[in-house]
């Protein structure tokens, strides 16, 4: 009798037990419902703070829930916390690989996040379902200028323009894309072996018809330099034909762009380069100062009126906005090749080297800016490194000053005998440049 009764207690302890943990569970997937509905209801009405906090509520009962994970990583991307929503969005993928605004939002963040090489899977798995998904194409077309594919991107919005000609947005990338594949073939035509000359002459013409006077005088003048003048290579005469080319191309997408969003603050931009290539600084400090105002957080205005300055030789305000320019774009070698060049002119030669060390890490075959490194190491009396920049730019002296500030420096390591060679070399090259520019001044 007492074990009978005692076994029936256990067992309706048993039930009450099971009964509660049935009440509680079910309690807890109201709540999350509950949470969930809450957090969407506060998304609808743009207090993403609270929405936030719901889902976070959320998942703490169901961490792995992805729907929850989704509109958090929404949540997120909403309000600029891009690395955030890009890693719930790739937690929610793991947990539903199809879902679409889960591969939407993870490519889109890591696009912000300056993670080009982990956007492009999850932007393309979106298009794949919905190819005409704005948002992917113009994120994919990002990520692909990021990783270094802009042959890649301007197809992307070329696409795009083709099947929505008033998209503002797909015009300017495309006249991004194609300038700097203008800049890649103007820059390889400078490089065409066995007609440097010729190429010269060539990027000078490229350089004139887009405006850009200053470079243009440049490259004509090496190209005079150089003796005797090589006869064209279709090597270069190809490269030349496709560098215009592509300069027309973005120089058409630019006009499109600015025919549909005058105002836009990459529309003022576009002008104010066109307006510094012709060397109107005034239009063109106007138009970078009303693109700053409407996109203050943008390198691109601060950039242009920091160039426009240093090329006015106003150093004081040009290292003002080229250093806020280079605070929002590390990586922008413009600045970075103002800034040594400023620091080498006020005799800053200390101020100057990390700036060249930079720049040259980018764009090694950049004589001038090896040429100005050597100089520095040298006043710095830093003399192997000065030696070892100096040699490198040696091959591309035309006025003498390399091979003599080389001597310098070779003299001070005690190396007399090559200093003796590279002062020859230096006279050699002074006498010949005074020979030129007395025939030309017979010429004339």
């Amino acid at each position: 009798m007492t074990g009978s009764a005692s076994w029936s207690t256990c067992r309706i302890w048993q039930a009450a037990v099971l009964l509660l943990i049935a009440k509680v569970l079910g309690g807890a997937e109201d709540n999350y419902e509950l949470l969930f509905r809450q957090a969407a209801e506060f998304s609808q009405q743009g207090k993403y703070q609270e929405a936030i906090g719901k889902y976070n509520a959320a998942l703490a009962m169901r961490p792995g829930a992805a729907e929850a994970l989704n509109n958090l990583a929404v949540m997120y991307y909403t309000t600029g916390s891009y690395a955030r929503a890009w890693d719930l969005a790739e937690r929610a993928l793991k947990a539903q690989p199809g879902m679409a605004s889960a591969a939407l939002i993870a490519g889109l963040a890591a696009v912000r996040c300056d993670r080009p090489a982990d956007a492009i899977a999850p932007l393309e798995q979106v298009l794949r379902a919905d190819p005409a998904n704005r948002d992917a194409l113009l994120g994919l077309a990002s990520a692909r200028i990021g990783a270094g594919q802009v042959a890649e991107a301007a197809a992307l919005y070329e696409e795009r323009t083709a099947n929505a000609p008033l998209d503002a947005d797909a015009w300017y990338g495309q006249a991004i894309c194609y300038e700097r594949l203008a800049e890649a073939a103007a820059r390889e035509l400078s490089k065409t072996p066995g007609a440097s000359s010729y190429s010269k002459n060539l990027l000078g013409e490229f350089l004139l018809a887009r405006g850009d006077a200053r470079l243009a005088r440049e490259a004509f003048g090496e190209a005079e330099a150089e003796s005797p003048i090589a006869t064209g290579s279709l090597q270069a005469a190809a490269l030349y034909r496709r560098a215009r080319e592509l300069a027309g191309k973005s120089s058409e997408a630019f006009s499109r762009f600015v025919g549909l969003a005058p105002g836009a603050w990459q529309a003022h931009l576009f002008l104010g380069d066109v307006a510094r290539q012709h060397r109107d600084f005034p239009a063109a400090l106007e138009h970078y100062q009303q693109a700053a105002a409407l996109q203050p957080q943008s390198p691109g205005p601060l950039l242009g009126i920091g160039t426009v300055r240093w090329e006015l030789g106003e150093f004081d305000a040009a290292e003002a906005s080229l250093q806020q320019a280079l605070r929002l774009n590390p990586g922008s070698l413009q600045a970075i090749f103002e800034l040594a060049n400023i620091a080498i002119r006020r005799h800053q030669d200390a101020a100057a080297v990390p700036f060249l060390e930079k720049f040259l890490e980018a764009q090694p075959d950049a004589v001038a800016a090896r040429a100005d490194l050597g100089r520095a190491y040298l006043h710095l009396a830093q003399y192997e490194k000065a030696v070892d920049q100096l040699e490198k730019a040696s091959a591309a002296d035309q006025q003498g000053e390399i091979h003599y500030q080389l001597a310098t420096a070779l003299r001070k390591l005690g190396r007399a005998r090559e200093a003796d060679a590279a002062l020859r070399v230096s006279t050699q090259i002074r006498e010949s440049e005074l020979d030129r520019a007395r025939k030309r001044k017979a010429a004339q």
